[in-house]
């Protein structure tokens, strides 16, 4: 029988599974997904049981799809989410995941005494999202949580001990929390001393290809697997992806386009700056420098919303195509639900800016399409101001079935939009990294580069980009002018 690799993804709302060989071809999908519960205002959890339960329905969906020998398993999820698990292996009480804002408070006291040493160290201002402050807030309000628990894990480490009961971070996932040193790869003390927080917390590192231990014979009977199945640390759902999408050199940058928007450059040193995010590729001596933007589809779906939804998503981009470069030089601020990079801002909202007798609803359509263009750019000018050359962009992600759109941001960023064929996403990495791991293949970004299809190339137009720069030097202006305004309107 044909060897194959398992990839899982366990994000913030699905589990993806996939099945590929070790030529980096996809043979089978499948998703299932499962519920968040929000018991109070800004707080956001899940049940770690229907993570597993995710896993086991994607898993044997896969399974029945496709026959083969599975030679090895890697596994993806969630950045940051809180899992606390005690002696015995279960969980204390529901993950904390990176849509909580209970831990502002603690957030706030990291800015006042370590915010330089935690942006020197690992790359990142203090923000809530985080593991390392939502910890904080449990030793606090919930101290017996703290005092059970013999370690906390991710999103991907917990699935990995439920595949093999060691409880282990991979390095790419595990970077992204504030006690991580970026350059020396490992927990830092300091930092965690700093948090007042028990070192026990923080679990054994391995490096994401590395194989952890195999697959037991308990969830080995509920996937539907032979039990012994090497089991390799993964990676974080973003890095993975990265993998998934040929983003494998520096310069490439990896954009994924969807309600929201991801994006993150590939370097070869930890370039470190307090408004976007850096953390390890799951590559070695590879990092990804970046972040996300909150509104991408969601914008363009807000307008067919105030159209009364008479058209289609075809048909707005065909609106937004009658308005010329520039939309009669109606600019667009995308922060409809406030905005994470580059300026971390929950207050801030979307503005129109220029509005005049002559704008109309291209004019309005295409706006929206340039200011998610702009945040990109946007972001993409802090990376390039830090000494790295951005050569391609990949995309990924609904936006990318509207060649207007992607024209508009290789545009609007001077540099190739490459639309890759598939969207298979962070598994597709997991199994390449699961093949590394156990020796199957050498070189998994080889693979991946190979196996990433290009669907279509989208070349910058020069005289529009330089139109694009004045217009977007505006853009850059907009918000520091406003940002004590969006707070004041936040209070009133």
């Amino acid at each position: 029988m044909q060897q194959l690799l398992l990839g899982i993804d366990v994000g913030t709302s699905h589990v993806k599974a996939a099945l590929v060989t070790l030529q980096g071809q996809v043979v089978a999908q499948a998703q299932t997904q499962y519920s968040t519960q929000y018991p109070r205002a800004g707080w956001a959890e899940q049940n770690p049981e229907d993570w597993w339960a995710g896993v086991v329905q994607a898993t044997r969906a896969v399974l029945a799809e496709s026959p083969g020998s599975v030679a090895g398993i890697g596994v993806s999820g969630q950045g940051c989410a809180v899992t606390l698990i005690n002696a015995q292996g279960a969980v204390i009480r529901p993950a904390i995941i990176w849509l909580d804002t209970r831990s502002e408070p603690q957030c706030e006291r990291l800015r006042q005494c370590c915010s330089e040493k935690i942006l020197r160290r690992n790359g990142k201002s203090p923000a809530p999202y985080n593991a390392d402050p939502v910890l904080m807030w449990l030793q606090e309000h919930e101290p017996d949580s703290i005092t059970a628990a013999r370690c906390s894990l991710t999103t991907t480490g917990y699935i990995n001990f439920r595949l093999t009961g060691a409880p282990v971070e991979n390095l790419s996932d595990a970077s992204i929390l504030f006690a991580f040193d970026l350059a020396q790869g490992c927990w830092s003390e300091e930092l965690i001393e700093s948090f007042g927080l028990p070192a026990r917390l923080y679990p054994s590192l391995a490096p994401c290809n590395r194989v952890i231990g195999t697959l037991g014979k308990t969830p080995a009977t509920e996937l539907g697997l032979a039990p012994g199945i090497p089991v390799v640390a993964g990676g974080e759902d973003t890095s993975s992806a990265g993998l998934a999408s040929g983003a494998v050199q520096p310069g490439q940058v990896f954009l994924s386009l969807g309600t929201a928007g991801t994006l993150y450059a590939t370097v070869a040193e930890p370039l470190v700056h307090a408004q976007l995010l850096t953390f390890l590729h799951v590559l070695p001596k590879q990092w990804l420098i970046g972040g996300s933007m909150s509104s991408v589809g969601s914008a363009l779906a807000w307008c067919r919303q105030l159209l009364a939804e008479r058209m289609d998503f075809d048909e707005l981009t065909a609106l937004a195509a009658q308005s010329e470069p520039g939309a009669n030089r109606l600019l667009f601020l995308p922060y409809l639900s406030g905005e994470l990079q580059p300026i971390n801002d929950g207050y801030a909202r979307g503005v129109f800016f220029g509005l005049s007798l002559n704008t109309g609803l291209p004019e309005f359509v295409r706006a929206v399409m340039e200011g998610s263009a702009f945040a990109i750019a946007h972001n993409l000018s802090i990376v390039e101001a830090l000494g790295s050359l951005i050569q391609e962009l990949r995309a990924v992600g609904g936006p990318t079935r509207s060649p207007l759109w992607c024209q508009i941001i290789a545009d609007v960023t001077g540099r190739p939009l490459s639309v890759l064929a598939n969207d298979v996403g962070a598994p597709l990495g997991n199994a390449l990294l699961a093949a590394a791991g156990t020796g199957l293949i050498d070189d998994p970004a080889e693979i991946a580069a190979r196996s990433a299809q290009v669907a279509r190339v989208f070349e910058p137009d020069e005289s529009k980009h330089q139109y694009y720069q004045k217009l977007f030097a505006i853009y850059q202006e907009l918000y520091p002018q406003l940002k004590a305004q969006f707070a004041k309107l936040n209070r009133v």
